[in-house]
């Protein structure tokens, strides 16, 4: 099935970047129908790290040892279908064997395969998944990620430490699933709501702001002033210090924003 991006290959000549595969994935495929959804020219919009997604809340006492199938479809329908959008899932191998994976689940990865709209993409056994999606969504710029993994344990290995986490910084999206939804889809089941937390629009750093006075002696021409502003922490913030895992959460770091600015005025030389 050409929908599957399948990896089992031990030979470096044979192995692909995930983007040259998906592209492949795309161009080559003759069984699509002339009202295929046009997809991006890179050929996704959004990379779901499944695992993360299918374990969410799945620590409890007698838990199944298998992702929980049900949620990593709910995710890939927020975006699938009520957003028109070409989704990447990277999910481990494992997770598809006949030992692992429930009866039930069988019919959701069948609509995976069928839906022109999903990408799929088996991490081969003997490999940490998570430098698959972290690959995908790196590669394509303006891509974002589905995860709650913080990365903890990548980003220190990192030669580039700080441009990592100001990546992680405006790309990672975070979810959690809120209440269930009255309608049943097309399949007669009942989803729960997606619930995502975008990045902020602007990046938290210390930034130059500029701007442009009229000249004081009156010869139409700008002077150019400006300042510094400097984000304050606020409650909640974490790896943005130097030990890389402080978190602010104690009670007078604010919740709410703030800022110190630093305004720099051009003074003329004295005559």
């Amino acid at each position: 099935d050409k929908k599957v991006i399948d990896e089992k290959s031990d030979n470096s000549d044979d192995k692909k970047d995930i983007d040259d595969k998906v592209s492949n994935n795309n161009n080559n495929d003759d069984t699509k129908k002339d009202d295929t959804p046009t997809t991006t020219k890179k050929g996704y919009d959004v990379v779901i790290d499944g695992a993360n997604v299918g374990y969410y809340e799945t620590n409890f006492k007698n838990a199944p040892k298998h992702v929980d199938y049900n949620q990593i479809d709910w995710m890939i329908r927020h975006f699938a279908e009520y957003n028109n959008q070409t989704v990447l899932l990277i999910l481990h191998e494992r997770h598809f064997s006949h030992k692992l994976m429930p009866h039930w689940a069988k019919r959701i990865v069948q609509g995976w395969h069928e839906d022109d709209n999903i990408l799929l993409y088996k991490t081969p056994f003997g490999c940490n998944d998570d430098w698959f999606w972290m690959h995908a969504a790196l590669v394509h710029r303006g891509t974002m990620v589905i995860t709650n993994d913080e990365m903890r344990d990548h980003h220190f290995q990192m030669l580039a430490h700080r441009s990592f986490l100001r990546w992680k910084e405006r790309h990672r999206v975070t979810f959690t699933f809120g209440d269930w939804e009255r309608n049943r889809d097309k399949n007669g089941r009942r989803r729960r709501i997606v619930e995502l937390s975008y990045p902020d629009p602007y990046s938290r750093r210390i930034q130059r702001v500029e701007d442009y006075v009229p000249n004081k002696e009156g010869e139409g021409k700008e002077e150019e002033e400006g300042g510094i502003v400097i984000p304050l922490p606020k409650y909640g913030d974490e790896d943005r210090f130097a030990d890389g895992v402080h978190v602010a959460n104690d009670d007078a770091t604010p919740k709410e924003e703030t800022y110190v600015c630093i305004r720099l005025t051009c003074c003329s030389d004295a005559e």
